[in-house]
């Protein structure tokens, strides 16, 4: 991986308490009322002069912005892992959003303690370890991030009066805090069943089905939050929103992003898992990365149209 310097990625890490995933940055414009504001979205791409080209994947035209799902376990008193780790890459030009999950018993390198599930990265050495390992593993820079619990989001469904999902599969089970019971089919879910949702795993692809399943989670909810009969809830909702989030974008980097994507249909929004095959490795099971799709997913996504970086 290329050398970043890592006085600017500590300053651009610091933590601040603002805005919301990044689907749902669409709703602080509407609700602030800026629609009549044209700022100039080239800037939310940093100054990426200190990457090497020849190592790194990476675009003028777009930047990455990493939403990481914290599990904080007041059970076991642990420091939180990274339950779901994605990895959004916005085009400015063409405003489409592709969403990368990663799931989280990747095998990687992890920086300082060797092979490892990449969602240890987190509870080893915080988001800065985390992000570091991420732009190792994909050779992408993390432009910038959004840690949420999605216990959080209880409330914002329930005000919401819940979202709807399809559920693939009958899904029972008796976690360390609690029972997951949500009968199969299309139904409304609450905010305690749309966590549940969300934090279902216990099935033959385990983590890889749950990523996809908080893909359909968030798409849903940015959906039911911009349905016409819920507008007069969004004062109410977005507060809720913004207290679960922690993000180093400033709030006229996310109102940028907001009306930029204002108008974005299904057709802009595309998402894809890591691709990988389950391994045993000393009897654990991780994902086995497959270098070679993860490569030409890597430079379909986040390169530009030809596949090469313009830096």
């Amino acid at each position: 991986m290329a050398d970043i310097e890592q006085q600017s990625q500590k300053a651009k890490r610091k933590r601040l308490k603002a805005g919301p995933i990044i689907l749902i940055v669409i709703v602080v414009a509407l609700v602030l009322g800026y629609a009549w504001w044209n700022g100039n979205s080239n800037d939310l791409v940093p100054n990426r002069s200190n990457l090497d080209a020849d190592t790194m994947t990476f675009s003028d035209k777009k930047f990455n912005i990493l939403i990481v799902g914290v599990d904080h376990n007041d059970v076991i008193q642990d420091t939180g892992r990274s339950d779901a780790i994605i990895l959004a890459t916005i085009d400015i030009e063409k405003k489409d959003v592709f969403f990368l999950s990663i799931p989280r018993d990747s095998y990687v390198e992890i920086a300082g303690d060797g092979m490892d599930k990449i969602n240890h990265a987190y509870s080893y050495g915080g988001l800065d370890l985390l992000i570091e390992t991420v732009e190792q593993t994909l050779q992408v820079p993390v432009d910038y991030y959004a840690v949420t619990d999605f216990a959080g989001f209880e409330s914002v469904v329930d005000t919401l009066g819940g979202v709807e999902i399809n559920v693939d599969k009958r899904m029972y089970y008796q976690t360390y805090d609690g029972l997951i019971d949500i009968e199969e089919g299309s139904q409304v879910l609450d905010g305690e069943k749309a966590l549940q949702y969300v934090r279902y795993r216990h099935d033959e692809l385990g983590d890889i089905t749950r990523v996809s399943r908080q893909q359909q989670f968030l798409i849903a909810l940015f959906n039911k939050m911009m349905a016409p009969e819920n507008y007069d809830k969004l004062p109410q909702v977005v507060p809720e929103l913004l207290s679960t989030i922690d993000t180093d974008m400033t709030k006229s980097q996310m109102l940028k992003v907001a009306l930029m994507l204002k108008d974005i249909s299904d057709e802009q929004i595309d998402s894809a898992t890591l691709p990988g095959t389950f391994a045993n490795i000393d009897s654990i099971s991780y994902w086995q990365l497959d270098q070679r799709q993860c490569q030409a997913l890597i430079a379909e996504h986040f390169a530009d149209q030809e596949g090469e970086s313009e830096e």
